[in-house]
């Protein structure tokens, strides 16, 4: 049965108290550029109960994290620049008036989620004049919400949007919000003169819809017995366990090379948060984006495959990220330098899988006043040849992950990795569901 989602109201909020002059310019950094292709999206689920879902409320407590976190409520005025000029954010209401809560959840797709979004997050064209933040709140049948925002990456990577979910519920329950969101990542990574979002805004457009057919989408859930049973086994060189993000991105990487024979070279990439490498450390969750990667490599020519065998590599490459490395590794070329290395070995030769592990963030816990969320998730449209992770509210992870259909297939059958798994959920429609209890 189709969704139908029917708009109620649009709405532009405005910051509850004017921007002063004195901040009216936000500089990019030069990472903010890099990511300023599309949005991030993300949505928050929560069960209808005793506590009212007032959405007017919602829109106040909106307005007033906007003087907060006034860059959200600007436009972009030059390639280096956001002008907080308090234009404001749009703001939809919307009734799913065809299924509950409980229901879409068994359900629910890429295709269905996005109906959820205030809008595209992979526009086919730059346009500066975008609002830097959609909210869409989604009232089904039983009274559930499912809170959805759409935020230009340019301005906020993941931790970011934590730091503004996070003051966004404080105020919504009455409390204050943090002052420390705000910082000048310009003066650490200065950002690039000239540089035109138009093209890498069409190109990763074009490759996220062109590719999406292409690519298998599946949410694996491994209970927290069963990570901590990875920590025990996969112990390291120096006796220590490994955290619960590299056990399990170790058994995953295993057997991903297993379903990839024909690969000379795997790369295994990390998405690193530099907010606490950098030195002096910036606030946890502070807007902007202080993203940097963290590559593994596992030749063919080395001994069989085994977890065990790839958690060190793995530690030793997150290990190895700091601030100095990051700037050294600027310093001579950045990772276009690094890439062209890559490419000397020989395209076809190589396999990388990136993971971005959302664990460290507590988005099963932002609670508006209404309960925590029953499920919370970063839309995973453009997961091709990668996986992210997310803490589950008994301890667990979740893994969405993407690959081509042939890996998926070899994934499904690769019994080492599904004895580990305690449900599996299809997320590409185009794809049959699966049965869930393995």
């Amino acid at each position: 049965m189709a969704l139908k989602v029917e708009i109620h109201q649009k709405e532009n909020v405005m910051p509850f108290s004017p921007t002063p002059h004195s901040l009216k310019n936000y500089k990019l950094s030069q990472i903010d550029q890099i990511e300023g292709t599309y949005y991030i999206s993300m949505l928050f689920f929560y069960n209808s109960s005793a506590h009212h879902h007032d959405y007017d409320e919602l829109k106040q407590s909106l307005s007033k994290t906007l003087s907060v976190l006034y860059p959200l409520a600007g436009r972009l005025k030059d390639e280096m620049t956001i002008e907080c000029n308090d234009e404001g954010v749009e703001f939809v209401r919307a009734n799913v008036t065809n299924y509950d809560l409980s229901d879409f959840l068994q359900i629910c797709t890429l295709d269905l989620l996005q109906q959820l979004l205030p809008f595209d997050p992979y526009p086919l064209e730059f346009d500066p004049s975008q609002p830097m933040l959609g909210i869409q709140v989604n009232k089904f049948r039983c009274g559930g919400t499912a809170v959805a925002l759409c935020i230009w990456h340019g301005v906020a990577d993941a931790s970011a949007i934590g730091g503004f979910v996070q003051t966004w519920t404080a105020i919504n329950r009455g409390e204050g919000g943090r002052g420390d969101l705000v910082v000048d990542g310009a003066a650490i990574f200065p950002p690039a003169l000239n540089f035109d979002f138009s093209a890498p805004t069409s190109a990763h457009a074009r490759l996220n819809k062109t590719s999406r057919g292409k690519f298998s989408l599946k949410r694996f859930v491994f209970r927290k017995e069963e990570i901590e049973r990875m920590r025990d086994e996969y112990m390291l060189s120096d006796r220590r366990r490994p955290t619960s993000v590299e056990a399990l991105s170790a058994f995953l990487w295993a057997a991903l090379i297993r379903a990839n024979q024909n690969a000379k070279m795997h790369i295994l990439v990390q998405v690193i948060d530099l907010r606490k490498r950098l030195n002096p450390p910036f606030p946890s969750m502070c807007l902007g984006n202080f993203l940097y990667v963290a590559a593994a490599r596992w030749m063919r020519e080395n001994a069989g495959v085994t977890a065990q065998s790839l958690v060190g590599k793995i530690r030793e490459a997150i290990v190895k990220v700091t601030g100095d490395h990051v700037r050294k590794i600027e310093a001579q070329g950045g990772l276009t330098a690094e890439i062209e290395k890559l490419v000397a070995f020989g395209v076809d030769a190589i396999k990388i899988f990136g993971i971005s592990s959302l664990c460290g963030f507590p988005f099963h816990e932002f609670d508006f006043g209404w309960g925590k969320p029953i499920w919370s998730l970063a839309t995973p449209f453009h997961l091709m040849d990668a996986a992210n992770f997310y803490k589950t509210g008994d301890g667990g992870i979740e893994a969405l992950i993407g690959v081509t259909p042939q890996v998926m297939s070899s994934l499904d059958k690769d019994k080492e990795f599904i004895a580990r798994v305690s449900c599996i959920q299809t997320m590409s429609s185009e794809l049959p569901t699966l049965p869930s209890n393995y």
